[in-house]
C-alpha cells in the first residue's frame, strides 16, 4: 500500500537540510536512542487521536544518508513496532526536503508498506487500516514539520 504526505515550514530548504545532515536527534519526534547487542537502536512514537485519547506505538527506526538531486533532498526511513513487529506493517520510504521559496520549505514523505498476516491483514487494511496508517504518517511529518516551526501547515 502506498501513503504520501506533506508540511510546509516556514524555514529555507537549506536550513532543514542542515538539521538533517547534523543528526536525527535535531529533527525526529520524541527520539530515544537505545543501545542494544547490536549497536544503536533508534526508537520513536508513532501515535493518533481518537477523541480524547491518543493511541501511540514505540516504533525502531532506521534512517537513511541523505541523498540531494536538482530539486529535493531524499532521506530513506524505515521504520517497524518495537514489540510485537509481527502484528504491524513493516514501512519503507523517503522523507522528502524541496524548497518552496526563500523562506518555506516543503516536507514530504512517500511510503509503501505490506499488511501483515496475509489475506486477514489485507482485508483489515482495506476496512480500517489503511486509514490508520494515513493519520500515524500524518503525526510523524507534523512532529517533524514542528520541531522546525511550531506554526507547522499541514497540507
Amino acid at each position: 500500500m502506498f501513503l504520501r504526505y506533506f508540511v510546509t515550514v516556514g524555514l529555507a530548504a537549506h536550513e532543514v537540510e542542515s538539521a538533517f545532515d547534523a543528526g536525527v536527534e535535531l529533527w525526529m519526534p520524541d527520539l530515544v536512542r537505545k543501545v542494544n547487542g547490536q549497536g544503536m537502536q533508534l526508537l520513536s512514537e508513532l501515535g493518533f487521536e481518537v477523541g480524547s485519547r491518543r493511541i501511540e506505538r514505540k516504533i525502531e527506526v532506521t534512517v537513511g544518508t541523505p541523498k540531494r538531486t536538482a530539486g529535493a533532498t531524499l532521506v530513506p526511513i524505515h521504520w517497524q513496532a518495537a514489540s510485537t513487529s509481527w502484528l504491524f506493517p513493516e514501512l519503507d520510504g523517503q522523507l522528502e526536503i524541496a524548497a518552496l521559496g526563500s523562506t518555506t520549505t516543503q516536507l514530504g514523505i512517500s511510503a509503501s508498506y505490506e499488511p501483515p498476516l496475509g489475506l486477514v491483514g489485507k482485508i483489515a487494511d482495506r476496512a480500517l487500516l489503511h486509514r490508520v496508517a494515513e493519520v500515524t504518517i500524518k503525526d510523524f511529518l507534523e512532529g517533524i514539520g514542528k520541531r522546525f516551526d511550531p506554526g507547522t501547515a499541514p497540507q
